[in-house]
């Protein structure tokens, strides 16, 4: 349903003017509330990434209260706040970027309580509102090759434009763009 929902809005956006582009990206936003693919906590983790990326205190006690009160464990809650730190570690000269996925790799590859493709959706997420399209590339294409699915992948997107807004509209098509090349 959601990449139904997607793909139906990429048309709409197409032939439309702001004014409808904006009221379609409001019921796409509505999305992410509504059951999906992805588990109400998980959504929850996935805004608490983004939370502290921003570094948002009342979002950040918002949503560790809501992602507890939904289940996630202490655990849960302290990947997440690595994954933050991960992603704000994020080299700006391309000489560090390798030796930075190789850490990144490591460490979503490591035990914990998160699966490796939530691990990507979340750093996905802060991707999104970082703005970064290497990073956004690099977490959609690994969180399908570790099993998420591409309707899991563009439920990310709602929850990050509800956190940050407008701004994540520019990143749909560095999105799309990196989905599209793992076909």
């Amino acid at each position: 349903m959601a990449k139904e929902t997607f793909n139906s809005f990429i048309r709409k956006a197409q032939n439309y003017g702001i004014a409808d582009f904006l009221e379609i990206m409001g019921e796409l936003a509505q999305e992410s509330t509504k059951k999906g693919h992805l588990t109400r906590v998980t959504k929850e983790l996935i805004t608490l990434g983004m939370a502290l990326h921003k570094q948002c205190h009342r979002c950040i006690e918002i949503h560790t209260t809501d992602a507890r009160k939904l289940g996630a464990k202490k655990k849960d809650i302290k990947q997440v706040q690595k994954i933050a730190l991960f992603m704000k570690a994020t080299p700006d000269k391309d000489e560090l970027w390798e030796a930075w996925q190789d850490s990144w790799a490591e460490f979503s590859l490591s035990k914990g309580n998160l699966e490796h493709h939530e691990r990507e959706l979340i750093a996905l997420a802060i991707g999104l509102v970082m703005r970064n399209e290497k990073q956004i590339t690099l977490h959609a294409k690994e969180a399908l090759k570790t099993h998420a699915s591409i309707e899991e992948v563009f439920e990310v997107v709602p929850i990050a434009l509800l956190m940050d807004g407008a701004p994540v509209l520019s990143q749909i098509p560095a999105v799309v763009k990196a989905v599209s090349n793992t076909k």
